[in-house]
This record gives C-alpha cells, sequence and structure tokens, in this order.
C-alpha cells in the first residue's frame, strides 16, 4: 500500500498523467450535482485563500492530488432571466477578456447540458508580470473551461482551471465534468 501511495505521489508530482476515468457524482448543493474524479477532495482553506482572492468564497471547490486543476462553483444573485443567457455569454466573454493580458478562446457556444442552458467557454490565458516587478516572474499560463448557467434567479458558474502546459492531461477531464452538471 506505502509503495502504491509514493507512487501515486510521485507520478502526480512529476506531471505524469494519471487515470481520471474514476468518477464519483458530488452534490454541491441541494439539487446540484456534478461528476469528479475520485482523486479530487475539497480544496483546503489555506489553497482556497491563496487561490481565491474574493470576500465571497465558491459555494465548493476541489482539486486535484498534484493541486495543479482544480474546480469551484460559485453563485451570484444577479437577476438575469433565463432568456438573457445570450447576453450573459456576451458580458461574461467581455469580462473574461478584460482579465487577462491575453485570451485565446478553444470554445465559446451556448449548450444544453442535461436539460439545462449554459453559456460555455474554453481557453488558454496568460497574465503577464509587471514591468516594473522587484523580482523578475514568469507569465502565468492558464487552461480554463468556464460554464454560467441561469437557475432559480441565480447565476452559478462552473469553473475549471489548470496550468496550460497540463492542458492535454486534464481537457477531457474538465469536459467530463462540465458535461455532468446536473441542476434541479
Amino acid at each position: 500500500m506505502i509503495a502504491f501511495l509514493l507512487g501515486f505521489i510521485f507520478l502526480s508530482n512529476h506531471g505524469i498523467p494519471l487515470p481520471q476515468n474514476d468518477y464519483v457524482s458530488v452534490e454541491i448543493a441541494q439539487g446540484i450535482t456534478l461528476n469528479l474524479p475520485k482523486s479530487f477532495v475539497p480544496m483546503p482553506e489555506a489553497v482556497m485563500d491563496r487561490r481565491y482572492l474574493s470576500a465571497r468564497k465558491p459555494l465548493a471547490a476541489y482539486i486535484s492530488p498534484d493541486q495543479q486543476a482544480d474546480l469551484s462553483v460559485n453563485t451570484s444573485n444577479a437577476r438575469w432571466q433565463a432568456g438573457d443567457l445570450p447576453m450573459l455569454q456576451n458580458f461574461y466573454r467581455a469580462n473574461i477578456l478584460s482579465l487577462y493580458d491575453e485570451v485565446t478562446f478553444i470554445k465559446e457556444s451556448l449548450e444544453k447540458i442535461n436539460g439545462k442552458d449554459f453559456a460555455v467557454f474554453e481557453f488558454l490565458s496568460i497574465v503577464r508580470p509587471e514591468e516594473d516587478a522587484l523580482t523578475p516572474q514568469q507569465p502565468v499560463k492558464k487552461y480554463t473551461y468556464i460554464q454560467y448557467t441561469i437557475h432559480d434567479g441565480k447565476t452559478y458558474v462552473f469553473n475549471f482551471n489548470s496550468p496550460a502546459d497540463r492542458r492535454d492531461q486534464w481537457e477531457e477531464t474538465a469536459k467530463t465534468i462540465m458535461e455532468s452538471i446536473k441542476l434541479k
């Protein structure tokens, strides 16, 4: 057993893809479920505080064993109506473009998933360090798969992230998670 765990830790910490095909259904909130890899765990508070610099913490957040990929679920009380999804999509597209120095969209669409309409974005992003930074820093390059929906008067945001150079490892997992979302 110890040899297995050491091998798992070695593989996950050295960028070697681990099988992500074992999923478990997780209830994020009452009536909201999705499938996550069995290896994902709830994100520890300290990690959540570093990753989400917001006064409002995510409704739920999970992280991979190597802490390279994560999924968060957020909600807001913005009063969009179900018919406003195309406008919401345009609003969030503009918001995404304003958050990063460079964005390359892989996918942007309106999709019906398990009977619910979603605005879907999949993209690669770059945030460059400040030119006058005291210590040299590398650009932050991310792969993101994010979906927005309107449900019971709230906007729900399902956000999967990993480093851009790990996209090949995590892209299918992100799609599997996102395609499993159910809201009742």
